[in-house]
C-alpha cells in the first residue's frame, strides 16, 4: 500500500511539474548565420552589402565580375558609379532580414536578400577559382 502511494505521488509530481518534457517543433526560427566571405554565394552578397554600408564603393566593385567571369575593366567599374550611388541609397544602413539562395547550376546561384522585411534585391553570383563573385544586381521593386 505504501509503495502504491509513493508511485502515485511520484507520477503526479512528474505530471504536474514536467509539463514540457517533449517539445515538437518550435514557434521561433533561429536565424541562419551567414559568414561574410567569398567562400559562399550568400557570403559574397553580405560582404558587398557591408562595403556599401561603409561607403567603400571601390571595394564593392572589386567583388564584381562580368557574366563570363572576366574581371571588370576600369571603364566598366566607372560606368557602375551611378548604380552604386543608387544601390547605396537603397541598401545603406538597412538590415538584411532574409537571404534566399536559388541554385541555377553548381557554379551559378541567384541570391535574393530582403532588406528590413520590405525590399528585395537579387544578386547573380558566379563561382570562379574557388571564390564567389557578383555578376549582376537587380532591384526587384523596380522590375
Amino acid at each position: 500500500m505504501h509503495l502504491r502511494r509513493t508511485i502515485a505521488m511520484t507520477a503526479l509530481t512528474i505530471a504536474l511539474s514536467g509539463c514540457e518534457l517533449f517539445v515538437i517543433g518550435t514557434s521561433t526560427r533561429r536565424p541562419t548565420v551567414i559568414e561574410r566571405s567569398q567562400r559562399s554565394s550568400a557570403g559574397v552578397v553580405h560582404v558587398f552589402k557591408a562595403e556599401i554600408d561603409s561607403g567603400n564603393t571601390t571595394a564593392a566593385t572589386e567583388l564584381m565580375v562580368s557574366g563570363s567571369g572576366r574581371p571588370l575593366l576600369a571603364v566598366e567599374k566607372y560606368e557602375l558609379a551611378d548604380d552604386l550611388v543608387r544601390w547605396r541609397s537603397v541598401m545603406a544602413g538597412i538590415p538584411i532580414s532574409e537571404t534566399r539562395i536559388d541554385t541555377v547550376s553548381e557554379s551559378v546561384h541567384d541570391v535574393t536578400i530582403t532588406l528590413d522585411y520590405i525590399r528585395k534585391m537579387q544578386f547573380g553570383t558566379l563561382r570562379k577559382d574557388g571564390q564567389w563573385w557578383i555578376t549582376k544586381i537587380t532591384d526587384l521593386r523596380r522590375k
